[in-house]
Order: structure tokens, then C-alpha cells, then sequence
């Protein structure tokens, strides 16, 4: 009988570690929502490192690891319950052993995420934000308006620069360079930003792009597998943007309005007229203006939206093609309705449970970090 017992049972770590991580876990989860000088030391000095260590272990391979790894997990989830069950049926008398196995061996795989979410996801939003520094800072309806002016001027310049479909859309002039660009451009960032140092490599196409276009997704960034991936059906004007926002989270930079601001700023220091009017095209996209009520302004405000030119028009809030969604219907397995819902709302629940109060009004922060950047340097 022990030796029976033995072999059902010794093939994992003891139940005793497995709790005893968990609560390390849960401390740690804790503690880092009022230790935030050490969150800030661990995300400018170790988790650079960790990334730079699996994100180059995973750019070995052209595809998607995490992307992958979530279909996995899912089907492990699925085929474990339905086993589960049918035992639970058929090997009345083993129910306890077969129970205690599949509870070592699902509990010890939700160790291993919660321990990889903790350390590459959950704690990095207990560091410093710079917005928190700009909240009591107040832009004067004419500040706000002389950064917007400025934004579309340089917009509108660039849009000349830049080459252009049939359609009149936006085009990469060299889509086989856009990554060696992206890397630069980080690079150069790093300088001012050292945080931004180490290495990147290629972001990867998303290979379920319908899916993740139902979420609405530029890109994502996968903590299991220290990758940056983008959308590839998406139009070009957002990609160099893009693969620098995505960039920015593999160095622990996890907000994204922040992500969204140094992915603008990367994006300003390539002399390619492509990142140039990507950058400052993802700056309006992200721009909110509230004059609370200034008739004024809001008269000059809309007199300065109206210099945008046809070009600049064409590829503002330009996500995917429109014909996109129907040429791929047949893959919709739920509603895009229903999944951009779900995304949203899981999305606002998971940065509120991990200290963000506002949830997805904090990609509006981009707006203050821009006029900041602007008005103060």
C-alpha cells in the first residue's frame, strides 16, 4: 500500500511547499501595495533583467509563444475537467487518490501562474506612476489648445511625407525595417530613459487576429512568455507606434497610458517620417480635451480640429479595414459585441484589483503626460 501511495503521490513537491509559496505569494502581493521604493528598485534593476533573460529565450522562435501557451491552457483546463468528471464516475472506489492527484497537479499549475503573474504582471502596477505627479497640476484652456495646435500642425506636416495606398490610407514605406526601427528608436529612448535599456527583440504577429480584433488589440504583451506582440491586420499608421508601446511593458512599464507617452516619445526620436506621424497620430488618438464649458475655447479648439487635413483624417482612430470584420465572419466563434464587453470589463476589474481605482480611465493619462512633456519639458 505505501508503495502504491508512493507512486501516486511522489511525483510532485509536497502539498506543505506548495502552500507555503502560495502564502510567500499573497505576502508579497501585500507588501508591495506599501513598499513602493522597492517595487520602483525591482522594476528598474531586476525585472530588466528577467526580461532581457525569457524575452530573449522566447525571440528565438517567429511565432507566438504566449499565444500559444493560452490555447494550451485552455484546452489542459478543459481536458482535465472532462477527465475529471468521467472518473469521478467510472472509478468510484479511486475517487479520493484520483481527486488528490488532480488537485497536486492543477494546484501546482496555478502556483506556477500565480507566481509568474505576480512577479511579470501584479506587482508592477504598485510602482511609482509618473501621472500621480501631474494630478494636482492644472493646464490652462490656452496651454491645452497650444499643445493640440502644435500636434496638428506636425501631424499635418508629416502626412506629406509619408506614402499612401489607393485607398489614401497610410502606408510603411519599408514594412521589412519597421522592427530594426522600432529597436533604434528604444535604444535612443534608453538614453534619456535608462530603464528602456537591454534587449529587444522582434515583436510577433498575433496569429488569432479576428479574435483579437473583436478586443479592439494593437498589441499585447504576454507575462508568461516576455513577449511583445502586435495585431497584424491592423492599418500600418499604428504599428510603429505600437511595437514601441509594446516595447515599453517588456521593461516594466505596465501602465498604459505611460506605455502610451514613451511609446510617443521613442517614436519622436527616429528621423523615419513613418514613426515621426505614427507617434504624433497615436498623440491625437489618445488626446482628450475638457474645457468645462469655456465657450471660447471650444469655438478655437474646434477651428484647430478643422486644419486637419483630408490625409491626416484618413488615418485618425483608423483600426482595421471596415470590410475586415465581414470578410472574416466566419471565423466569429462569440459576438464582437460580447467580446469587446467581456475585454472591457475584465480589463477595467483587473487595473482597478490591482490599485488603478480610475480601471480603463487611466489610458486618458496620456493627455497630461503629453501637455506636460510639452508646456514643461
Amino acid at each position: 500500500m505505501k508503495m502504491r501511495r508512493r507512486f501516486y503521490y511522489g511525483f510532485l513537491p509536497s502539498t506543505k511547499i506548495m502552500f507555503c509559496i502560495w502564502g510567500f505569494l499573497i505576502l508579497v502581493n501585500i507588501l508591495s501595495r506599501f513598499c513602493t521604493p522597492a517595487v520602483d528598485f525591482y522594476i528598474q534593476h531586476i525585472f530588466p533583467v528577467i526580461s532581457d533573460f525569457w524575452s530573449g529565450f522566447s525571440g528565438i522562435v517567429s511565432f507566438s509563444i504566449g499565444e500559444y501557451m493560452i490555447v494550451s491552457g485552455i484546452g489542459i483546463l478543459a481536458v482535465g475537467i472532462f477527465t475529471f468528471i468521467l472518473f469521478m464516475i467510472f472509478a468510484k472506489r479511486r475517487r479520493i487518490v484520483i481527486s488528490w492527484i488532480y488537485g497536486r497537479i492543477f494546484g501546482w499549475l496555478f502556483t506556477v501562474v500565480f507566481f509568474v503573474l505576480t512577479f511579470h504582471f501584479f506587482i508592477l502596477y504598485q510602482g511609482s506612476r509618473m501621472s500621480e505627479t501631474l494630478e494636482h497640476k492644472e493646464f490652462t484652456n490656452a496651454q491645452v489648445l497650444e499643445v493640440y495646435e502644435i500636434l496638428v500642425d506636425e501631424t499635418n506636416r508629416l502626412a506629406k511625407q509619408v506614402e499612401r495606398d489607393e485607398d489614401g490610407h497610410f502606408q510603411l514605406s519599408d514594412k521589412d525595417g519597421v522592427m530594426l526601427e522600432a529597436h533604434k528608436c528604444m535604444r535612443k529612448l534608453s538614453q534619456e530613459f535608462p530603464q528602456y535599456k537591454g534587449v529587444y527583440p522582434d515583436a510577433k504577429p498575433i496569429s488569432h487576429a479576428y479574435f483579437f480584433t473583436q478586443q479592439n488589440l494593437l498589441g499585447i504583451y504576454f507575462p508568461f512568455s516576455m513577449e511583445a506582440n502586435y495585431n497584424p491586420v491592423m492599418y500600418d499608421v499604428n504599428l510603429p507606434a505600437t511595437l514601441c508601446h509594446e516595447f515599453t511593458h517588456l521593461k516594466g512599464n505596465i501602465f498604459e497610458d505611460e506605455a502610451g507617452y514613451f511609446a510617443f516619445r521613442a517614436c519622436l526620436t527616429s528621423n523615419n517620417p513613418d514613426f515621426l506621424y505614427s507617434g504624433y497620430i497615436s498623440a491625437l488618438n489618445w488626446l482628450e480635451v475638457d474645457f468645462g464649458g469655456d465657450s471660447a475655447s471650444l469655438k478655437r479648439y474646434q477651428e484647430i480640429k478643422n486644419k486637419l487635413s483630408d490625409d491626416v483624417l484618413h488615418d485618425l482612430y483608423s483600426f482595421v479595414p471596415e470590410e475586415y470584420y465581414q470578410t472574416h465572419q466566419h471565423e466569429e466563434v462569440i459576438p464582437t459585441s460580447i467580446v469587446s464587453n467581456i475585454s472591457d470589463k475584465v480589463m477595467d476589474t483587473s487595473l482597478k484589483a490591482n490599485g488603478i481605482p480610475e480601471g480603463k480611465a487611466t489610458y486618458h493619462g496620456m493627455t497630461a503626460l503629453i501637455l506636460s512633456y510639452y508646456l514643461y519639458g
